[in-house]
């Protein structure tokens, strides 16, 4: 039996504790399909999306261990790539394998390999990966429940700590510390120093909406203070 890992806002377990890990729909996943990744040596590669999904608003993420059969079908893929359908025994088998791997340099490596970049191979970085099961899994299959520590694993992407953050209104919007990106930005463009990074989306008539309901909030919180 191979073991696998889901990960979950702390605010699902009483319903996974009832009725198992049913699908859900989120906007950008698919609703017939239940993410998780097999439970390997390398705590942080088993746990890698913890602080990506706290990102995306997942609040407290904690872990749903559970088993399914050797040969079951699952499919196996990088967060943008082709999946590839493979026995579950053969998906903890791959991801052994690629923790074995510097994380650092299987990226370099990937970049540079046509056939990963052209969605022909698999990438050589455990980084990323993700394994999808195409139905739910049931109470009786659940070990058990963890909670997690908060700070394991990437955001944004693997390999993203020290690069310029992404300055897009549109998938920023409602982020922690977007506002913080928000004001850096204007108070260099104030200084008349070039930002690192550019706010994409600034020009939309929705944002700028926003900024005259910002100005109008400010101009009445002044009037009180006065």
């Amino acid at each position: 039996m191979a073991t696998f890992v889901h990960l979950t806002s702390h605010r699902n377990l009483p319903g996974i504790r009832r009725g198992g890990i049913a699908f859900v729909k989120r906007d950008g996943w698919q609703p017939d399909r239940i993410y998780a990744l097999p439970v390997t040596r390398a705590f942080n590669i088993a746990h890698q999306w913890l602080r990506e999904l706290r990102r995306m608003g997942g609040g407290t993420i904690a872990g749903v261990y559970f088993r399914i059969p050797d040969d079951e079908m699952v499919e196996i893929s990088h967060y943008n790539g082709t999946p590839v359908t493979l026995r579950a025994a053969e998906a903890v088998a791959l991801m052994l394998a690629a923790e074995q791997r510097d994380p650092a340099a299987a990226r370099v490596a990937d970049k540079a390999s046509k056939a990963v970049q052209r969605g022909r191979a698999l990438p050589s970085s455990p980084e990323g990966f993700q394994v999808t099961i195409s139905r739910p899994i049931g109470r009786s299959e659940i070990l058990r429940f963890k909670m997690l520590p908060q700070v394991t694993g990437w955001r944004y992407m693997p390999g993203a700590n020290g690069m310029a953050p992404c300055g897009c209104v549109c998938c920023m919007k409602g982020s922690f510390g977007v506002r913080k990106l928000e004001r850096r930005l204007e108070a260099d463009e104030a200084a008349g120093r070039k930002p690192n990074y550019d706010l994409f989306g600034r020009e939309e008539k929705s944002f700028a909406r926003v900024e005259r309901m910002k100005a109008r909030l400010a101009s009445i919180r002044g009037d009180k203070v006065s």
